[in-house]
């Protein structure tokens, strides 16, 4: 079902539940053009007779239709949807690594989701999640070394571990915030023209998941994103100088 037929759906649905008495196919018609749907009276007749099939409304003569309680439940159902595509519209909005102010918040978010994944991976990697956290890793040293960006492997060492960590939903996180593909390189010449040390930073954290420590795992891993953060500030500082 397309965006545009659920929304007719809903207007229609939203006007039957906010009225006491059976509402006629034209009356609704009416309605539903105020609202700035441009629909034929025939669209609406299918509409409505869909309704009926499904057991969302009931005919009451010639009076029109009432909504039931199981159009009552669509109704509700298709509102928690538009507000979830609201609200996953705004947060990929807020992704949008083109400024100071959202890279940091990035940063911020991925150091509190981050901190908890790599304790977990420590704790709860197998021998083949390491292998292929060392082989992500391994990858990344070599293309540093050289002096090819390395922004792919990058978010490929951090996927590795957040796959490691057992945690779908912390894995989950991870993925939403980096489906944003500008985030990635956007932070990879940052941190060349600052000259951090990204490699670095990710042996320090593999080294702590291959010996089994989670308490410094979770340590190089925020040291990790917040060398991010003053390389950030770092970055901005010298563009205004």
């Amino acid at each position: 079902m397309s965006i545009k037929h659920k929304h007719l759906e809903y207007e229609a649905l939203d006007i039957m539940a906010q009225r006491q008495e059976p509402i006629g196919s034209s009356t609704l018609t009416i309605l539903l053009r105020k609202t700035g749907l441009n629909v034929s009276a025939a669209t609406i007749g299918r509409m409505l007779s869909d309704f009926d099939y499904k057991g969302m409304t009931v005919k009451q003569g010639y009076r029109g239709r009432l909504i039931t309680e199981s159009g009552i439940s669509r109704l509700a159902g298709l509102r928690e949807e538009f507000k979830m595509q609201d609200l996953s519209a705004k947060f990929y909005k807020a992704l949008d690594a083109q400024t100071k102010d959202n890279l940091i918040d990035i940063l911020i978010a991925r150091r509190g989701i981050e901190r908890e994944i790599a304790r977990l991976a420590a704790i709860k990697s197998t021998q083949d999640d390491i292998t292929h956290i060392k082989k992500t890793f391994d990858m990344q040293s070599e293309k540093a070394a050289s002096g090819i960006l390395i922004f792919e492997n990058d978010l490929m060492f951090h996927r590795a571990i957040a796959s490691a960590s057992k945690n779908k939903v912390l894995a989950a996180a991870y993925d939403f915030i980096w489906q944003n593909g500008k985030f990635s390189p956007t932070m990879e010449y940052i941190r060349k023209h600052v000259r951090g040390k990204l490699v670095i930073d990710h042996g320090n954290i593999l080294s702590a998941i291959v010996e089994r420590n989670p308490n410094e795992a979770e340590r190089a891993m925020v040291a990790h994103i917040e060398g991010l953060i003053d390389d950030v500030g770092n970055y901005w500082s010298s563009a205004l100088e």
